[in-house]
């Protein structure tokens, strides 16, 4: 999805909780005694995330407090009953007061996996999600690069790419997880990638660094397509995670993302569909005869982003892939050949 801020929303977002948790204000038995242990420290933000209505309070105390004492799990219980410097306890407090305002986890720890990768991730992007790993799969399967995966069995057959290196396009790169996963692991791959916000090229810039593949990365400002004058015929294959959330439904969205995340990686117009026809009307143009167009769906929107590709007379071989809880979460298309499957 394109990312971008809004600083606006973040700010009635902190201003929706202005009262100071409980647990910052107790002194006698609790966060706020004489050097804690890690024991009384998770019992007591577990307590209060939970009254604050986190879904996963003591998973998220855990992962709070190994952030900031900088250990690992297995390295928090190793010193359950240590007393703990006041320094470290400060700046646990912090961060659960963040955790207590529905500030995602990922934020606050400033990292998510996504493709066995560590990412950087702040407001600035939107966070990756797991079953967008279905794109990355996808791919590499086009490509011949990968044989099975079970969230595959639907998906087209691969196809050989052309002579010489392969050049794929990430539209609304975002913090860069799939074209840096991709990048990773075809060597030899020519990437290029897109995003409306300078904001988020930063923070994908500094994860192909991070992953050691900015010298294959091309990135791009601009909306879609508009940066890429010259290029058309150009990739084999275009990916995309678009907005896909219909107007309707982002009241409904959890509050860690309907505050938090860029609304522009979000938003995809009144039934969720607009991207989608953007993609499939100037996507084609920049890629070769043959190339493929790999798209992420949200759920349920399969039949009518397979309906879309279908009007289109330039695209071909329109069909959904299966992420690994069984729903269509990917849609493929192909330029200028016959349907496959």
């Amino acid at each position: 999805m394109d990312a971008g801020k809004s600083e606006g929303k973040r700010q009635r977002a902190k201003g929706k909780s202005t009262e100071t948790p409980r647990f910052l204000h107790k002194s006698q038995g609790s966060l706020r005694s004489t050097r804690p242990a890690v024991a009384s420290l998770l019992a007591a933000a577990e307590a209060e995330l939970t009254a604050h209505g986190i879904s996963t309070p003591r998973l998220d105390a855990e992962v709070l407090l190994a952030h900031a004492l900088e250990v690992d799990r297995a390295g928090l219980y190793a010193r359950l009953y240590d007393p703990l410097p006041p320094g470290r306890v400060a700046a646990f407090h912090r961060l659960l007061a963040r955790r207590a305002r529905h500030e995602p986890l990922q934020y606050l720890t400033g990292v998510q996996e996504f493709w066995s990768l560590a990412f950087r991730v702040d407001q600035r992007v939107l966070i990756p999600r797991p079953e967008t790993e279905v794109v990355v799969e996808t791919a590499l399967r086009l490509l011949g690069k990968v044989e099975n995966f079970c969230s595959l069995l639907h998906a087209p057959r691969s196809y050989a790419p052309r002579a010489g290196r392969v050049r794929l396009l990430d539209i609304g790169t975002g913090s860069g997880c799939i074209a840096i996963a991709l990048a990773t692991e075809l060597s030899q791959a020519e990437v290029w990638a897109v995003d409306t916000s300078r904001d988020a090229l930063a923070v994908a810039r500094e994860n192909a660094e991070r992953h050691r593949v900015a010298g294959r990365i091309r990135f791009l400002h601009g909306n879609l397509f508009t940066p890429l004058a010259g290029e058309e015929g150009g990739f084999d294959l275009i990916v995309s995670n678009p907005p896909y959330i219909a107007r309707d439904d982002l009241a409904a969205l959890q509050p860690e993302v309907q505050d938090w995340e860029p609304r522009s990686a979000l938003a995809g117009g009144v039934d969720g569909l607009d991207f989608y026809r953007r993609l499939l009307s100037e996507g084609p143009a920049y890629l070769r005869s043959g190339g493929w167009l790999v798209m992420e769906m949200g759920q349920g929107q399969g039949s009518e982003v397979l309906r879309l590709i279908g009007e289109r007379r330039d695209l071909s071989a329109g069909s959904g892939v299966l992420d690994y809880a069984g729903r269509e979460r990917v849609a493929v298309a192909r330029k200028g050949a016959t349907r496959v499957g």
